[in-house]
């Protein structure tokens, strides 16, 4: 149950990244009201997905710890502080500070699975949070409101599609299978290979089985002169000599 929770955590999350994108001025206009709900909604996110976890390695839980921590600082402080600035420093600074940070744990978590099968999923994600923070970063004195949102809303989607990866290794077992000193990819394609041999030994029996219930094709042939042969010797009128009529 713990995947799907956190599975329906990232599709949230995804949402509302979407959301953020396709809205970008309009959320970033209301940010003295809403943007320090919306960073601590997806702080909220990322605790949950921890506490939905079946096993908290320190390894695997430091990207949603981190990146849940600064989105509720920067929530609470934009909240009872100045909408503009999370405490001294610039709002666009932090963000850019945020996204770099959650690029780069999310970079080292994908080091951490580099066995497993979902690996390129987070390090695409971290790699997508490091290079947009670095853009923010350095044009953090002239970014637009769009930019900010449009920015705010790809995070969200990183963010969405690192847990989303997390979940599905949780539903494929794959952590047990490294505690275990296995290989979560080789161990899938053993699995596959084991069903694939199970469905063609099905199907060959269901062939043999079926195989004496459909007559050959040289059986109807034969069948069918005999049945011809009967009609004509039944048809034919036996007719007595011309010397006897």
């Amino acid at each position: 149950m713990n995947w799907r929770i956190q599975s329906a955590l990232s599709a949230i999350l995804g949402v509302l990244g979407l959301f953020v994108i396709f809205n970008p001025v309009t959320v970033v206009t209301a940010a003295a009201s809403y943007i320090p709900w919306l960073l601590l909604f997806a702080g909220g996110i990322q605790y949950l997905s921890i506490l939905s976890r079946s096993r908290r390695l320190v390894r695997l839980i430091i990207v949603p710890a981190v990146t849940g921590t600064l989105l509720v600082y920067a929530g609470l402080s934009m909240k009872f502080g100045d909408a503009s600035t999370v405490g001294p420093i610039s709002l666009v600074f932090v963000l850019a500070l945020l996204l770099f940070g959650s690029g780069a744990s999310k970079l080292f978590m994908a080091a951490s699975v580099k066995k497993s099968k979902y690996v390129n999923f987070v390090l695409g994600s971290g790699v997508l949070s490091a290079i947009v923070g670095l853009i923010v970063l350095f044009n953090w004195s002239s970014v637009s409101a769009g930019f900010i949102g449009v920015v705010l809303g790809l995070e969200l989607l990183a963010d969405a599609v690192a847990m989303a990866a997390l979940a599905l290794r949780d539903r494929d077992g794959e952590e047990a299978m490294e505690a275990k000193g296995l290989d979560p990819v080789v161990e899938a394609e053993k699995a596959e290979a084991t069903a694939r041999a199970l469905a063609a030994e099905a199907a060959a029996k269901a062939a043999a089985a079926a195989a004496p219930l459909i007559p050959s094709p040289a059986a109807t042939a034969s069948t069918s002169l005999d049945a011809g042969d009967t009609g004509l010797g039944m048809a034919s009128p036996v007719l007595p000599p011309k010397s006897q009529i």
